[in-house]
């Protein structure tokens, strides 16, 4: 019960320190402290192990915060709540820490691009299944035409096995990096400004 507290403490600092970027992102007016958005943060960690996923939390947070203020027509942007909170749930219990920046992209892209929700649930769940190193290894060869990777020979079918099912490429064994679906495209751009942001 203790632990669970403490985190709610730790979300409750975060969204009173970038509550205006919270506010904007949650659709919370901004003329008090943000509860409803701490509201949503809170639930999303509840039940968990709290330091590990208010770790993410911060730095998911964070970064939202450099991304947002570097983009114009905020102030007039309409989020879907419910689809950002589902961003970020994946976000913080998603094992991987190293994908958290891309999780900011496909937020930052939702606020850019105004994408269909059910595209954004596509490329969330692609985010989720592939691992730091399936989305390195698809950028460069998407990007940068580069075909060899670091994988073993198995594991890069494995690795084709998931960018087809997520239907980020066609082609079946014919791999060209003009291959990409529409959906793909769009993933590629969330890499590329998971990379672009200044530290």
């Amino acid at each position: 019960m203790g632990n669970h507290d403490d985190s709610k403490e730790v979300a409750k600092d975060i969204v009173l320190t970038h509550g205006a970027t919270i506010a904007k992102l949650f659709g919370v007016a901004c003329a008090c402290p943000p509860a409803t958005a701490l509201g949503v943060i809170a639930d999303a960690i509840k039940g968990r192990r709290s330091k590990k996923f208010v770790k993410r939390l911060e730095k998911l947070v964070i970064s939202l915060e450099k991304r947002v203020k570097r983009l114009e027509d905020i102030a007039n942007y309409v989020p879907d709540v419910d689809l950002f909170d589902e961003i970020v749930a994946k976000a913080i219990s998603d094992e991987d820490e190293d994908k958290t920046e891309f999780y900011a992209a496909l937020i930052e892209y939702c606020i850019s691009k105004k994408p269909r929700s059910y595209e954004v649930r596509l490329l969330s769940k692609a985010l989720k299944e592939l691992t730091i190193y399936d989305i390195t290894a698809l950028y460069e060869f998407a990007v940068n035409k580069k075909t060899k990777t670091d994988m073993p020979r198995e594991l890069e079918e494995i690795h084709w096995g998931k960018i087809q099912n997520l239907d980020l490429f066609k082609g079946g064994n014919i791999r060209s990096p003009y291959n990409a679906t529409l959906l793909g495209k769009k993933f590629i751009e969330i890499c590329e400004l998971a990379t672009s942001l200044d530290g």
